[in-house]
């Protein structure tokens, strides 16, 4: 045997020292605790994204819908609105691009679109589903200096 590997304790110290022990308890929780926090935190987190990206592509989705203007009305110089099918074929476009769902409203005369999309986040290792909501709304503005309206 290695004589190196072999140490006795010095004279007078207590036989059984305990420097650098951990309690049993501490020793068993602590392992679990710390996978449950990050495990809960991986989730959370995916939420979170998930609903950023809902809220994004509502966004987005209006803008493209308040690009489809009734040209019936533009172009003599009667109004500037959305054109209410067309706003709503330009919004769906947009998200079916995306591979994502939503409803679009076209309302206030054509001046306001509302998009709201639903996502979904697959949890990893929570066992569920989570179903994020974003709603976004765009306001046509028309005007040199100021907007029109």
């Amino acid at each position: 045997m290695n004589p190196t590997l072999l140490r006795r304790a010095p004279a007078g110290a207590p036989r059984w020292d305990d420097r650098g022990a951990i309690p049993v308890f501490v020793a068993l929780i602590i392992g679990p605790l710390l996978l449950l926090c990050g495990l809960l935190t991986v989730d959370a987190f995916g939420v979170l994204r998930a609903k950023q990206h809902a809220d994004d592509l509502s966004v987005e989705a209006a803008r493209a819908a308040q690009q489809a203007i009734d040209p019936a009305q533009a172009i003599p110089g009667k109004a500037f609105v959305a054109d209410p099918a067309g706003a709503s074929a330009a919004a769906r476009v947009y998200l079916a691009r995306t591979g994502d769902s939503g409803t679009v409203q076209v309302t206030d005369g054509g001046h306001t679109v509302t998009v709201t999309v639903t996502g979904r986040y697959h949890a990893v290792f929570w066992p569920k589903t989570f179903t994020v909501h974003a709603t976004s709304s765009a306001t046509l503005l028309h005007g040199i200096t100021q907007p029109d309206r």
